[in-house]
């Protein structure tokens, strides 16, 4: 008599539905990669969130995830450049008020048809601690979406998420007027969401979601709670955004340049809409 088939656990496997594990072909086993079902041993399985993982698996979940890096280290002309613009426009404000009141999203002015400043806003800051805070999330974030989109991608995904946020401000937010990079970082956090919700198979990518969720809520919350925060921006900017990324972004495909050319357009589009149709002044 031949010796009792057992797995690397020590288990009796049963004959009728033994298996080999693909990285040793000659140890039977039982368990499989959550993600990918190919059959492992214990000596391959790597423990997940989930089951467990086989070497190849989270291999390409390594290779695939967006790495959140410095700004130093990481190759982000643009988010280099953006915190230098919006730094210089500090700057700008403090030597002369007159920059705030003539760049600032107010719909007064908007409806006189000073549109640029559904832009500008971007660039200014109330405070200190308004211009320290959006750097630092601009600098957590900025980076990770610039190395998977591209330099590019990523001014244009900030551009129009930024304008979608001041749009949804101007239309809902009672005539308000605001300024600030929050929209647009907001429309950075939007698309990430999107972008690692498509690799949410990965535990690596499903932790980052989770983490991306989180600051979100929290955020969101903090703006619904304290005074003198424009969530409308700030929820504008999150669905500009994740509406970019839905377009310009399919997980293990190739979008057509004029595909995602055109999201960029449609979303603009929908930015001016809410401008035409809003009327925050009653």
């Amino acid at each position: 008599m031949g010796d009792t088939p057992r797995d690397a656990a020590g288990a009796v496997v049963d004959d009728s539905e033994q298996q080999f594990c693909y990285g040793h072909p000659k140890t039977p086993t039982k368990l499989r990669c959550s993600r990918c079902e190919r059959p492992i041993c214990g000596r391959c399985a790597i423990p997940a969130s989930v089951g467990q993982h086989c070497p190849e698996c989270v291999a390409e979940a390594r290779r695939s995830a967006p790495k959140v890096r410095s700004v130093a280290m990481a190759r982000s002309p643009a988010v280099v450049a953006l915190l230098g613009l919006n730094v210089a426009f500090f700057v700008a404000q403090q030597l002369s008020p007159a920059v705030a009141d003539r760049l600032m999203m107010s719909p007064f002015q908007v409806d006189l048809g000073e549109w640029w400043r559904l832009f500008t806003a971007m660039v200014l800051h109330a405070g200190p601690l308004h211009l320290a805070f959006n750097s630092l999330a601009l600098w957590i974030f900025g980076p990770t979406l610039e190395e998977v989109f591209g330099t590019t991608r990523f001014v244009a995904i900030y551009v129009v998420s930024g304008l979608f946020a001041s749009a949804t401000s101007y239309a809902f937010g009672g005539g308000a007027a605001s300024v600030g990079a929050s929209g647009a970082i907001f429309g950075v956090i939007g698309a990430l969401v999107v972008y690692v919700y498509r690799r949410r198979a990965s535990a690596t990518m499903s932790a980052y979601l989770g983490n991306l969720l989180w600051v979100v809520a929290i955020n969101l919350l903090l703006g619904f709670t304290l005074p003198r925060i424009d969530n409308y921006a700030h929820i504008g900017g999150l669905v500009g955004g994740a509406l970019l990324c839905l377009g310009m972004d399919r997980y293990g495909k190739n979008v057509p340049a004029a595909v995602q050319a055109g999201t960029l357009a449609a979303v603009a589009a929908a930015a001016v809409a809410l401008v035409a149709v809003g009327d925050p002044l009653g």
